[in-house]
């Protein structure tokens, strides 16, 4: 028998997998996508469940002397395949790769714009809206949406947060300069505060970018059926990122560890991890898309969701290795002069690199529609890593425990706290003492 092959990557904004050959309309509306995004390979001959299947002697010729014909015509600007192929053993795969279009949006001729410009979501090919429309237009201009105009008056950015920010009242060629306000279209002595001037200068930012907020839910157990507290977090960016990391905390500040002789609070996931991850959806998100940073807190993890994909040529398959594309770049520029970030491309490793020191599950990281998703994993309050577990190190503080004391101190259910203690006893680190409501627990 022969011995199955699979293929090694799934499919992603820049991979599509084919078992067969689809009708060119079809391939030719993601040839689109992948020229608008960061361009992309069909890969016509492996299944869903990414076993290689080939391509007939037929499809293979379809694919070398109608497919480029057919898709040059189809498209404006007119798209140029690369095609070859690999081989897996008896099996061969055809490869169309696609490069990134320079003039964007590309679309297709028959279609027009704005129902021909197709677009990459996730491991999706879909019809652009207008506002992504606009987006392709900017890029090709080299123009970025965080310099686009807030209809307002330049007076509503502080003067204190300029002030903190430069170390003197900037002039208006300096806040020209650094993309802080910029001219009316129509009137070019106009001055409008721009988006990443208000998102980081402006007090209330969210009463005129009504994206600029954080939407903070607390869960009961881990399905996210039943809300315990929900909270909207708003201000200047950074005062967006210092609140709701502070509530974050302190709503996961579950597991109790010695400080010297007292007995803290410590984070179910490291604060520095969290921050990051908190900064890094606040400037990278993408700002025309309706709603606001979402952070949701489950009994057993934290997920915090960035409205947008990944940026430009940042892959979800090789995070953490320093690849940096901007898609806010003035916002990303003004955040390090503030000292959110200290330097590009270095945040997702401290993320993976604090919680492996922490002794916690590896972080996932999803692209899912046009968002991303940072999950962080803990064990309900119960253990962390290599550390003693904390029952064990409030006995030793306090010489004896009883049960409710176990679920105070570690915010825990009474079935988890009396399983857990009775491990320990079956585990000979801890003895019962009493019966009912006066026993104790001590070390054995």
């Amino acid at each position: 028998m022969t011995k199955r092959q699979f293929f090694d990557e799934k499919e992603s904004k820049t991979l599509e997998l084919k078992s067969v050959l689809p009708k060119f309309e079809s391939l030719i509306k993601t040839c689109i996508a992948f020229a608008n995004g960061v361009g992309g390979c069909i890969i016509v001959g492996v299944e869903d469940d990414l076993e290689i299947c080939g391509v007939s002697e037929a499809t293979r010729k379809r694919i070398y002397e109608e497919f480029p014909n057919s898709l040059y015509d189809s498209t404006s600007p007119n798209l140029l395949a690369q095609i070859y192929e690999k081989n897996f053993d008896e099996h061969s795969v055809v490869i169309i790769k696609i490069p990134q279009s320079l003039k964007k949006p590309c679309f297709h001729r028959k279609e027009g714009i704005p129902r021909g410009v197709y677009l990459r979501v996730g491991s999706h090919t879909r019809r652009a809206t207008e506002d992504y429309i606009e987006d392709l237009m900017r890029e090709s201009r080299r123009i970025s949406y965080d310099e686009e105009c807030v209809h307002g008056s330049v007076e509503m950015l502080s003067e204190e947060l300029l002030y903190s920010a430069f170390g003197a009242t900037p002039t208006k060629r300096q806040l020209i300069s650094e993309k802080i306000i910029a001219p009316s279209s129509a009137n070019s002595e106009v001055f409008f505060p721009t988006i990443a001037g208000t998102v980081h200068f402006c007090e209330n930012p969210e009463a005129h970018i009504p994206e600029a907020s954080i939407l903070c839910t607390q869960f009961k157990g881990v399905e996210g059926r039943d809300i315990i507290q929900t909270q909207e977090i708003t201000g200047t960016l950074e005062q967006q990122a210092a609140a709701s990391l502070k509530l974050i905390v302190s709503w996961i500040s579950r597991h109790f560890g010695l400080q010297g002789v007292k007995l803290k609070a410590q984070s179910l996931v490291p604060r520095e991890a969290l921050r990051e991850a908190i900064i890094n959806a606040l400037i990278h998100r993408k700002y025309f898309i309706p709603g606001a940073v979402k952070i949701d807190v489950y009994e057993d993890r934290v997920e915090v969701f960035s409205p947008g994909g990944f940026p430009g040529l940042v892959d979800v398959k090789h995070l953490g290795d320093g690849t940096t594309f901007l898609r806010n770049p003035n916002i990303a520029r003004i955040a390090r002069r503030l000292g959110l970030v200290e330097k590009m491309g270095t945040g997702i490793k401290l993320i993976f690199d604090s919680c492996k020191k922490a002794g916690l599950r590896t972080p996932e990281f999803h692209e899912e529609g046009d968002f991303v998703k940072v999950v962080f994993f803990f064990q309900s309050g119960m253990s962390h890593g290599g550390e003693e577990d904390p029952i064990l190190e409030l006995v030793k503080l306090k010489a004896e425990i009883t049960i409710q004391e176990v679920i105070r101190c570690l915010g825990v259910s009474r079935n988890t706290a009396t399983r857990k203690l009775n491990q320990l006893i079956k585990q000979k680190k801890l003895l019962r003492k009493g019966k009912g409501p006066s026993v104790r627990y001590v070390l054995s």
